[in-house]
């Protein structure tokens, strides 16, 4: 259903633009289907990963299971992170270039890039600013696949202890979508911003040096 306000949108709203990223290699940060881990695991017992098919023999020795039994147990016990799907492929969500906006809006004013304080007529802080007043239109970017180019396995340590973290990740994702702002920020100001989100990421595991892009297409709509 549509707003009762949609006819004002652009009034309102009247910077938009059309952008595109060319991610290089982006993680997934969401825990899948228990079924998608399953699945994955199942596929490894006929493949090279020594590390899965030995947990998944240990699995069947000390419970006594098959094989099928020990890969349901075992993708019950790992952590397989990977990207949401729906009928058009793997996807992000908006609300992640959203962040990925601030992330390099605070970059560039930590480093002097832009101003942090005095926007608009209250004088805001230029993060409480473009939180407020730009938005990325679609609530899913698809990354142009229908399945994730590889699963990274890296060792992960937290309070609780050291583990096996798997990630499905997928190598020159071209990703869509639009920004709309109320605020005519100049060019200058969005190449701060996107120079710096070019190089801090998007997506997980961006401390690992995943998520950094380019961005290809940035063009004003009439």
């Amino acid at each position: 259903m549509a707003s009762v306000f949609a006819k004002h949108q652009a009034e309102m709203f009247p910077y938009r633009f059309s952008g595109q990223l060319l991610v290089g290699t982006i993680a997934g940060g969401t825990p899948t289907d228990a079924n998608v881990a399953e699945s994955w695991i199942r596929t490894k017992l006929g493949a090279t990963d020594d590390l899965v098919r030995q947990m998944v023999a240990e699995t069947m020795v000390d419970r006594g299971v098959s094989a099928d039994e020990a890969a349901e147990q075992v993708a019950m016990n790992k952590h397989l992170n990977g990207f949401k799907r729906d009928e058009l492929g793997l996807y992000i969500e908006g609300r992640q270039l959203k962040a990925a906006l601030k992330e390099a809006a605070s970059c560039a004013v930590a480093a002097g890039k832009l101003n942090g304080r005095g926007w608009g007529k209250t004088n805001k802080g230029l993060l409480s600013y473009l939180a407020e007043h730009v938005f990325v239109i679609e609530d899913r970017l698809h990354l142009g696949v229908t399945e994730a180019s590889g699963i990274n396995q890296r060792f992960v340590h937290t309070f609780r202890g050291s583990g096996i973290q798997y990630e499905e990740y997928v190598t020159d994702a071209k990703v869509d979508f639009t920004v709309m702002a109320d605020h005519d920020f100049s060019e200058k100001e969005w190449a701060a911003i996107w120079t710096s989100g070019e190089q801090q990421g998007i997506g997980a595991s961006r401390s690992q040096g995943y998520g950094r892009y380019e961005v290809t297409r940035w063009d004003r709509a009439a």
